[in-house]
């Protein structure tokens, strides 16, 4: 009897271990994943000196509205939960420690501001927690992923863009003088540092470099002092906000040189303010580069891409401006996210996940310029590589050249 009860109870027991291993391997998922939904956040600058980035979220959160009233990850929605640094780097590592370990998020997801998203890298990765597309274009993400293998950034990287620049003024411009307005941070140092790189054996023409910080109430004093250098091309190396008082400032002081503004501050919406604040034709022929989609562009009224937008914006986010490309942006960010998300297999995984991050290889994005392509591998994190040349003109920026690539 003693021999006999020990072995049902020995089976009894190993059935139970059996039920709680199978239940476990079929509810077990990594946070933010559950049968129905996927959840994933991020920090913006709702407000401070850069909150007119603060659209990017909210055309994000209208992507993903329109997405999950229309499909699904594998039977899953996605909920994304953003909250405001004020692009403080002193908010924003708090608020991602809320965002992880209370809010309980699968990824942080599009995180704003090179700055803010330095602070984060180093406990995210320790956390084993996917930093994904983030909102800066800064060299780091791509160059120092054997380090830091949870981040993958989004944007065309700030150095391979503005060597771009230096090689077309090389080509075009190869007697001006320049000036250049840089943000003292690591977003204005990689652009300072890009045009160098592809200005070449003509870096010595920068004349007069001037720094300022984000937080400053205005840039009047550095305006001043490139005018005064003698510079007649000049570069404008600032997140939005201070590039339109720049800009503005320009027209003020009587300083008319060719401006050549970086991407991330080249929204018809901003210029736009910038026309309304300085007079027309305040900056008509200035230069930049574009890789979305442009709304107000009339050659791109009749794009399925740009139809799809405007359906967007007007039902999921009708108080947001069309013709502000942050907009266009976020719904570009929204929808690589998504894509990496379905090749991240019926469960996804942050490991899945970031393994499909760093094999992404698609055209199709619809709020993407045709012929750009979003390409990364496990030895390439860099998703945008290619930019095209544009000048405002009128009320829209023309687009114009061939698209130029750096990878």
């Amino acid at each position: 009897m003693r021999r006999r009860l020990k072995v049902i109870v020995g089976a009894a027991a190993m059935s139970l271990i059996l039920a709680v291993g199978l239940a476990s391997a079929t509810t077990a998922s990594d946070p933010g994943v559950s049968k129905s939904s996927i959840l994933i956040g991020g920090t913006f600058p709702l407000s401070g000196p850069a909150s007119l980035y603060g659209a990017i979220p909210q055309a994000e959160k209208a992507y993903f509205d329109w997405f999950n009233a229309h499909s699904s990850i594998h039977g899953r929605k996605v909920n994304f939960k953003y909250l405001d640094d004020a692009f403080d780097p002193s908010e924003t590592v708090p608020l991602t420690r809320q965002l992880v370990e209370q809010d309980h998020v699968f990824a942080i997801y599009g995180s704003l501001g090179t700055a803010p998203n330095l602070a984060i890298r180093p406990y995210l990765n320790q956390r084993h927690v996917p930093q994904a597309l983030i909102a800066t274009g800064d060299s780091y993400w791509g160059y120092q992923y054997k380090q830091y293998p949870q981040t993958v950034g989004y944007n065309p990287d700030y150095i391979g863009e503005a060597k771009i620049y230096g090689q077309y003024v090389r080509a075009h411009f190869k007697n001006a003088k320049i000036g250049v307005l840089m943000q003292n941070d690591p977003y204005g140092k990689n652009y300072l540092q890009g045009l160098r790189l592809g200005l070449g054996n003509i870096k010595s023409h920068i004349i007069s470099v001037q720094p300022f910080d984000v937080t400053a109430p205005d840039v009047t004093q550095q305006m001043v002092a490139l005018k005064n250098s003698g510079a007649d091309l000049f570069f404008d190396f600032a997140t939005p906000s201070p590039s339109i008082k720049a800009l503005v400032t320009a027209v003020k002081i009587g300083w008319h040189p060719q401006i050549i503004v970086n991407n991330v501050s080249a929204s018809p919406a901003f210029m736009t303010i910038v026309e309304k604040l300085g007079g027309a034709g305040a900056v008509d022929g200035a230069l930049s580069s574009a890789y979305l989609k442009t709304a107000t562009d009339p050659a791109q009224a009749n794009d399925a891409g740009i139809k799809l937008y405007k359906s967007i914006m007007a039902k999921y986010y009708s108080s947001g401006n069309v013709s502000d490309i942050n907009n266009m942006f976020g719904m570009s960010a929204a929808w690589t996210v998504i894509y990496a998300l379905k090749h991240s297999g019926k469960t996804p995984t942050r490991k899945s996940f970031i393994n499909a991050l760093n094999h992404m290889n698609t055209s199709k994005n619809p709020f993407i310029a045709r012929g750009i392509n979003i390409k990364t591998s496990s030895r390439d994190h860099f998703p945008l590589q290619q930019i095209q040349g544009v000048r405002w003109h009128g009320d829209y920026f023309h687009r114009f050249g061939k698209l130029y690539s750096w990878k």
